[in-house]
C-alpha cells in the first residue's frame, strides 16, 4: 500500500485513513474506492452516450440485458434479479420502454398470471446501436490505460467477484 500512497486521488484518500484510522482494513478501503472511481469514470462516458439516445441508465441496462439474455422473453422478476433493481423501479422502466415501443409485455404461456418482457424489432435495433456506442466510448476511455493493465484488472476482478456473485446483500 505504501508505494501508492498519495500518487492519485484514491491513494490520497487511503493515505488519510492510514494516518487517522490505521486499524481499518486499508486494502478494503482502497479496493472499494478504486472500483467506485472506475465506475464513476466509465459511467460518465456511458451517460454521455445514453443522453444522445434519450435513455436513462436503468433503461439502457434493461435493453442490454434483454438483448444478451439468450431467452428473448424474460419475466420481470428475472430482469430485476439480474439487474439488482427493485421490482417497483423496474416497473417504471418497463412502462417507459413499452410506451416508446422498445419493449412489449406479453402473458406467460406457462403461467397466465405472469408476464414476459421482450424487445420489439425497434427495441433490438436501438439496443444494438446504443450498446455499440457505449462500448466504443468505454473502449476509448480504457485505451488510455495499457492493455496488460486492463487484462490484469479484469482477471483480478473476476477472481474477487466469483465468490461474491449470487450472495444476497
Amino acid at each position: 500500500m505504501a508505494e501508492r500512497e498519495e500518487t492519485d486521488l484514491v491513494g490520497g484518500v487511503v493515505a488519510w485513513w492510514a494516518r487517522h484510522a490505521p486499524e481499518l482494513p486499508l486494502r478494503t478501503i482502497e479496493f472499494t474506492k478504486r472500483v467506485a472511481r472506475m465506475h464513476a469514470l466509465t459511467d460518465r462516458v456511458t451517460v454521455a452516450v445514453l443522453t444522445g439516445f434519450g435513455l436513462s441508465r436503468a433503461e439502457y441496462d434493461v435493453l442490454g440485458t434483454l438483448l444478451t439474455a439468450g431467452d428473448p422473453h424474460l419475466k420481470p422478476s428475472e430482469l430485476s434479479s439480474r439487474l439488482l433493481l427493485t421490482t417497483g423501479g423496474l416497473s417504471n422502466v418497463l412502462r417507459s420502454l413499452e410506451r416508446r415501443g422498445l419493449t412489449s409485455l406479453t402473458s406467460d404461456a406457462s403461467d397466465g398470471r405472469s408476464r414476459r418482457v421482450a424487445l420489439t424489432a425497434e427495441g433490438k435495433n436501438v439496443a444494438d446501436r446504443v450498446v455499440r456506442e457505449v462500448v466504443a466510448a468505454q473502449h476509448a476511455l480504457l485505451g488510455k490505460a495499457g492493455d496488460a493493465d486492463v487484462e490484469a484488472a479484469v482477471t483480478a476482478l473476476a477472481a474477487v467477484l466469483q465468490p461474491l456473485d449470487g450472495r444476497e446483500v
